[in-house]
């Protein structure tokens, strides 16, 4: 038997923005020269189409590669996103399109891929921050990796995440008691498709997700524009087995996200998870009853 493989957050390589941010410059520049030099290749066939079309390409070259530089630049400056769909469109071919081309680029040259992933999850992070978002409760989808559930426990958390316990085996009952602290409500879902049919389903202003570098990488590429703030689990048993997550990060972030004017009382949401939580908290106490007896 082999042992263990450890994957705690003290031993993760470092990533920080920063390495994301060069990789990005250097598939931008890659790009760029790619497009001028298949243009430079092609030249004399363009000569022979018409005269001034080598001149068209070579500017339209141009300012695809300026505005892709200047789209670069926005973000790893973590300058605001614009209000045009001219700039939503060029984050978001950035986002969707030279993302991954960076990470092969940092690949190539001899970074690891989840040195990449994770420098690319801070990058998000710190993008999605900087929008100084105020998000209501029910504006908010919480999804959580099933593996954070203790691996001996049978309680079935997928359908909804009250079946626990709080039994403290794991993190689930402590996330619980932010949860009804902040008046929101989470799911856990067993991997990433059933995760995008839940962004699909709720449509939220923001997703908080706690997860490892690969899925949470991959979920932003995927349901980009709609920001997310990303928590990476502590893998102390390997990956997706009996996972950890700091508690006092996830009650962080909410906090930013739901910002300190806002209200609870002036939340739809707060009535429907106090109903949720006593119809929960009376079901305990019969199923202790019924095993007292």
């Amino acid at each position: 038997m082999g042992s263990k493989v450890q994957t705690n957050l003290s031993d993760r390589p470092e990533g920080g923005s920063r390495l994301c941010a060069r990789t990005l410059w250097a598939a931008a520049l890659l790009m760029g020269g790619i497009v001028f030099g298949v243009l430079t290749a092609i030249k004399p066939l363009l000569l022979k189409l018409n005269t001034l079309l080598p001149v068209l390409c070579y500017l339209l070259a141009a300012t695809a590669s300026a505005l892709l530089l200047r789209g670069v630049w926005s973000i790893t400056a973590f300058r605001p996103e614009g209000r045009t769909k001219l700039s939503r469109a060029l984050r978001r071919v950035i986002i969707r399109l030279l993302v991954p081309v960076a990470i092969l680029i940092g690949q190539v040259i001899g970074i690891s891929k989840q040195r990449l992933m994770l420098s690319f999850v801070q990058m998000n992070n710190d993008l999605t921050m900087n929008k100084h978002l105020a998000i209501k409760p029910e504006e908010i989808l919480i999804l959580l990796p099933q593996c954070l559930q203790a691996p001996e426990c049978d309680r079935r958390l997928t359908s909804d995440i009250h079946n626990c316990r709080r039994c403290g085996k794991c993190d689930i009952a402590a996330l619980l008691e932010i949860f009804d602290k902040r008046c929101v409500q989470a799911w856990v879902v067993p991997g990433g498709t059933l995760a995008r049919e839940m962004v699909k389903t709720h449509r939220p202003r923001v997703i908080l997700a706690v997860a490892c570098e690969r899925e949470l990488s991959s979920g932003i590429l995927d349901t980009h524009p709609i920001p997310v703030v990303s928590i990476i689990n502590d893998r102390p048993n390997g990956p997706c087995v009996g996972t950890r997550v700091s508690c006092a990060s996830v009650d962080e972030m909410l906090q930013r996200l739901l910002g300190k004017t806002y209200c609870a009382k002036d939340s739809k949401l707060v009535t429907a998870v106090g109903q949720h939580r006593t119809e929960r908290k009376g079901q305990r106490e019969s199923e202790a009853s019924r095993r007292a007896s």
